[in-house]
């Protein structure tokens, strides 16, 4: 039997952008102007620029990595994904998945690091987020009640497929690599609803 992950790959690897259908590609272009709008307004945030100050101050002028938006250091790949991803939900224009997650705080700035990465064409792009999107949000949709009601966060344990699947799917990533890459997101998923509990900041200041 084939294991969901490996369903996952193979549908992910055979994406195409001639498969999306045109309200699909809109809504791509639509969640990335709203992403970059956001990312723009975390910017002047007190939250957006202590992430860029924190991942700039260790991580400055490092080679063959990506770029922090609007501040333009170059950092790590993980960095830049992290400090754009804080903006982006600092600047608090968060789309919104059964109000229970965030796709696009994490899925978009995974996907700019990636396109970056890659040399990716606007075609790949916007498949690539489509991707991205897609998994983590058939993911979430089967399983955000029994997350919740177990204590756990839906935002961050379902929030690490999509950006991860947005990069391979740019990066070219093979079948077995797509389904590797699914297996390790599996181990990292995390993230518990205990500061809205105990009254500590959850979120941003």
């Amino acid at each position: 039997m084939v294991s969901l992950s490996r369903q996952l790959a193979q549908w992910v690897v055979g994406l195409s952008y001639d498969d999306l259908p045109p309200e699909v590609v809109d809504r791509a272009k639509g969640v990335t102007l709203h992403s970059l709008a956001s990312i723009l307004l975390g910017s002047q945030s007190r939250s957006g620029q202590q992430a860029v100050q924190l991942i700039t101050g260790e991580e400055a002028g490092v080679g063959h990595g990506a770029t922090i938006m609007v501040d333009g250091t170059t950092v790590t790949k993980g960095g830049a994904a992290f400090a754009n991803a804080e903006m982006a939900m600092s600047g608090g224009k968060l789309d919104s998945f059964r109000m229970l997650t965030h796709p696009g705080t994490s899925i978009l700035p995974g996907a700019f690091v990636g396109a970056e990465a890659s040399g990716a064409t606007g075609k790949e792009f916007l498949t690539g987020v489509t991707a991205g999107y897609e998994v983590m949000e058939r993911m979430a949709s089967d399983f955000i009640p029994t997350v919740m009601s177990r204590g756990f966060h839906a935002g961050p344990v379902f929030g690490i497929f999509g950006p991860a699947i947005a990069a391979a799917k740019m990066l070219k990533f093979t079948e077995d690599q797509v389904n590797n890459t699914i297996a390790i997101c599996v181990h990292l998923a995390a993230g518990n609803l205990e500061g809205p509990r105990n009254g500590g900041r959850a979120l941003r200041e």
